[in-house]
């Protein structure tokens, strides 16, 4: 799986601004933040987007960072911060119409999770929250009930970073974060995570494949026959396609700046989450500098994409 990383130089790399109107068939639905410009940013690709929802929460300083999809809802995970150095906060994840953009719903995940930077739902309707030190699951069934919700936590053992975190059938996958080099992607089945107790440590030696990925990846997803990374900073964004079972890069993408979580609905689309615009960074910029402003959930037509 070396190959990935080696071959990321050769990516194709794609796509362009799209012109200004590209974005009219997708109207922004959900409730607007009250600071920002009148308008997103234009984007590269925006003929490809087909919804596009404010994400919830914005206004208290609500910063996006992991994203699940399942039959009628959309859920990000992400982290509460009122200062623009502080990567770290009050965790959560929020529900979200996929139509009418509202909230649905919410999960407030506990100490000593303070970033939630991944979010993957595994095939048993198990939901697992991946935070830097610590993966959280719980089924997905408790998750927005009333009752309060029971976690299991399992620490992560050394060369296991919950940065990020993909849903599969059979499992999930978790990835690190690097800027400096490829990260890598684990994949722990069902079975292993389910017979874990609370509170006992998840390796690397329990995962059942090992895949590299490029540098900034922040979010992860499988389908349409390829491996999806998502890679960004709050300036740009890139989704790269691999061969699933080889890892050879096939194409790069550029899509909206700020990109963190992707994942597959059942119909094809493939939803991202931006951070690109979170209030903590937008309110004050370092050096002076704001980036594009897009804190959007949106959904792509990949055979869009150019």
């Amino acid at each position: 799986m070396g190959r990935l990383a080696r071959a990321g130089a050769a990516l194709v790399l794609a796509g362009s601004l799209a012109a200004p109107n590209a974005e009219a068939a997708a109207p922004i639905v959900g409730v607007a933040p009250s600071y920002g410009p009148a308008a997103v940013a234009d984007v590269p690709n925006a003929a490809a987007i087909l919804r596009r929802i404010w994400l919830p929460e914005l206004d208290a300083g609500f910063d996006a960072q992991g994203l699940a999809v399942d039959q009628g809802a959309v859920y990000v995970s992400g982290y509460r911060s009122d200062s623009v150095g502080l990567h770290r906060g009050p965790c959560r994840v929020v529900r979200i119409d996929p139509d009418s953009g509202g909230e649905t719903g919410r999960l407030e995940v506990p100490s000593p999770c303070g970033h939630a930077g991944g979010l993957a739902l595994g095939g048993d309707g198990t939901l697992y929250i991946a935070d830097t030190h610590m993966l959280f699951a719980l089924p997905l069934a408790q998750a927005f009930g009333p009752a309060k919700p029971q976690f299991r936590r399992f620490p992560l053992g050394p060369g296991l970073v919950g940065s990020l975190a993909v849903s599969t059938p059979d499992g999930i996958w978790l990835g690190t974060y690097r800027e400096d080099g490829p990260g890598r992607l684990f994949r722990f089945p069902a079975a292993t995570l389910a017979g874990l107790r609370d509170g006992e440590v998840l390796g690397v030696a329990q995962a059942a494949a090992v895949m590299t990925v490029p540098d900034h990846a922040q979010g992860a997803a499988i389908g349409a026959g390829a491996l999806w990374v998502a890679r960004s900073e709050l300036g740009w964004g890139t989704l790269d396609r691999f061969d699933p079972s080889s890892g050879a890069p096939q194409r790069r993408f550029r899509i909206a700046p700020g990109v963190e979580g992707i994942a597959f609905d059942g119909a094809g689309r493939l939803w991202a989450v931006s951070e690109a615009g979170a209030r903590h960074y937008y309110d004050r910029p370092f050096a002076g500098l704001v980036e594009p402003f897009f804190p959007l959930v949106f959904a792509l037509d990949l055979s869009r994409l150019e």
